[in-house]
């Protein structure tokens, strides 16, 4: 089952409750997931300058590109 049938699940069950210390338990569960997945995708201002920095010199510089495949070719095996 993919993750949209089991959240259309759950609003449905969650449809029927009437206990409010449960509701209320739920939405602070949901309160702390939907900060823990915002921590987890914060990215620091430096690293978002040092990419926006990298795309910049690239702009200007397309030669430094290197093929993927070619630059594969140089790494060594772990």
């Amino acid at each position: 089952m993919d993750i949209q049938a089991e959240k259309a699940i759950i609003i449905e069950q969650f449809k029927q409750v009437n206990d409010e210390t449960l509701i209320q338990a739920f939405k602070n569960l949901l309160a702390y997931a939907l900060k823990k997945e915002q921590e987890e995708f914060d990215i620091p201002d430096e690293h978002q300058q040092l990419v926006m920095d990298r795309f910049a010199r690239i702009r200007k510089n397309p030669e430094l590109l290197i093929d993927w495949d070619d630059a594969s070719k140089t790494l060594r095996p772990q």
